[in-house]
């Protein structure tokens, strides 16, 4: 098996998070600053736009343009427009460093609209924007033994900022890295109860989900497991999964006399509703 071979599943899910994430980053500076600064907002954050470390960066190959200056500069685009273009067009590290070094986006107006949940320590997430970067970077270029040496720092910053964004599509009140070295299937599927028992309900649809609910659930194993001490190799099928879910709702619904749960798995809705 070729390296590429044994981490494509890995990287390509862990690139989607990165991106997934990144957007919505992107996306919230734009909506929050524009809303608060609306025609102002180049000028709030001059400091940034005038920053020649930052905007050196946006060079074309041939050094004879500069994207950002061009964007930046330009008579004919409106504030707003010129705002949108050019943090779209940030890479991940100057993205980070705009949220956390702007004092204008430091007002409690955006912070408290920007994170979905209270930081309550703001300097820990702050100190594990490297690991992020990194992270993007080791998936970006197929660097497997970098992203190996640091593999569960790494995933933590991420589900750490997904968290902390709201990006990780509400399943998770806390990062579950506390299970103990390779905890079995039930235990991840009893912790996924834990953060996020409305998936385990029958009467609740797919549809009120962002994806199907069987695929979080296989989804939310994953990230676990992994966080937990498991490889991707290691994993077992989605199928495993879903039957130890409807296992653990047929158990669960006998001791406690509950009738709300999924119980019956004879045609699984893993691809239902998508």
């Amino acid at each position: 098996m070729y390296e590429f071979e044994k981490y494509e599943y890995e990287f390509s899910k862990i690139y989607k998070r990165m991106l997934r994430l990144e957007l919505l980053i992107k996306h919230k500076i734009i909506n929050l600053s524009t809303k608060v600064y609306q025609n102002e907002v180049m000028d709030k954050y001059s400091k940034f736009f005038n920053n020649s470390y930052i905007y050196s960066k946006y060079c074309s190959d041939t050094k004879k343009e500069n994207y950002f200056l061009a964007i930046r500069d330009s008579k004919s685009i409106d504030n707003v427009v010129k705002f949108e273009r050019i943090i779209n067009m940030l890479m991940l590290r100057h993205t980070l460093h705009f949220i956390f070094t702007e004092e204008a986006f430091r007002i409690s107006e955006i912070q408290n609209e920007f994170y979905a949940i209270k930081i309550e320590k703001f300097k820990e997430l702050r100190n594990n924007r490297e690991n992020l970067i990194a992270l993007r970077n080791h998936i970006a270029h197929f660097n497997f033994k970098a992203y190996n040496s640091k593999k569960k720092e790494y995933l933590n910053s991420l589900i750490m900022f997904e968290l902390s964004l709201g990006c990780s599509l509400g399943k998770y009140g806390r990062i579950p890295n506390d299970l103990g070295n390779k905890p079995n299937m039930t235990k991840i599927i009893e912790t996924i109860f834990e953060l996020s028992p409305e998936l385990f309900k029958k009467d609740i649809a797919h549809t009120e989900f962002p994806y199907n609910k069987d695929r979080m659930i296989v989804d939310m194993y994953e990230d676990i497991a992994v966080l937990n001490g498991w490889e991707y190799c290691e994993l077992k099928s989605q199928w495993d999964v879903i039957r130890t879910k409807y296992d653990f709702n047929k158990k669960k619904a006998e001791r406690e006399d509950r009738t709300d749960l999924e119980t019956e798995y004879i045609q699984l809705p893993f691809f239902d509703s998508l």
